[in-house]
């Protein structure tokens, strides 16, 4: 990440009001576009300003590049995952891949899907079968591709449930409540959280449990609407 990125608002078109998802996955497409996809370690580059597919979301949604994206993976995640806006944009990336999300065992029985891993990895690993990962066309082409589908399934905001934006009053559009938890042993980390490993960091599980009003695509439950029709 050069010094012009660093810190900078890289949206500054950005208004003063919450965007839709579809607006940050626009947006998530002109940041790779305008500074390029990075691949690598860490979510940015050191030597250019190319970011990773989901530090452009974290970008796109919150109009800042943080200097952890090229510093510290572990901080970068907690940053992109603490917010409602950009994970929202990373899920609908996810769900637009032809791959199955990783999920990770946070009780027994019990799994929670890795929508960071799950996209940052798809953008920097070859498929099955190729020998190069998806060129940053292809890359920015699945982004608008994920945009695309939300402007056909996601409905209108419900009185009572979401806000005026359509987000979940009770997990801002996360789908599930989440806290710190146990650290993953090593051998259970992908490749990537292997490399953070070795430099270093270390990477918890999260505990957590289902939102009880959303569905974590921005839509309500239908268990939550007609519990609050009841409520009337």
């Amino acid at each position: 990440m050069t010094p012009a990125l660093r810190g900078r608002d890289t949206n500054p078109a950005r208004e003063n009001h919450m965007q839709t998802t579809a607006q940050i996955l626009t947006e998530t497409a002109h940041i790779i576009t305008t500074h390029g996809l990075h691949t690598g370690t860490q979510f940015a580059a050191t030597d250019s300003d190319a970011v990773d597919i989901c530090a452009a979301a974290y970008m796109a949604a919150e109009g800042l590049c943080p200097i952890e994206f090229s510093t510290d993976e572990i901080a970068s995640i907690r940053l992109i995952e603490a917010s409602a806006p950009a994970m929202a944009a990373i899920r609908a990336i996810s769900d637009a891949l032809d791959s199955s999300v990783n999920e990770t065992e946070i009780a027994p029985g019990t799994w929670a899907p890795d929508y960071i891993e799950h996209v940052s990895n798809w953008a920097a690993t070859p498929p099955i079968g190729c020998t190069e990962p998806p060129t940053t066309s292809e890359v920015i082409g699945r982004i608008l591709r994920a945009r695309d589908n939300l402007t056909t399934q996601t409905p209108g905001p419900q009185p009572g449930l979401t806000d005026t934006y359509g987000l979940c009053l009770t997990c801002r559009g996360h789908g599930t409540l989440t806290t710190a938890g146990e650290e993953i042993p090593y051998e259970e980390l992908s490749p990537r959280r292997k490399q953070g490993h070795d430099l270093g960091h270390r990477f918890y599980q999260n505990t957590s449990r289902p939102c009880p009003d959303c569905d974590g695509q921005d839509r309500v439950t239908d268990a939550a609407v007609s519990a609050y029709e009841a409520s009337l």
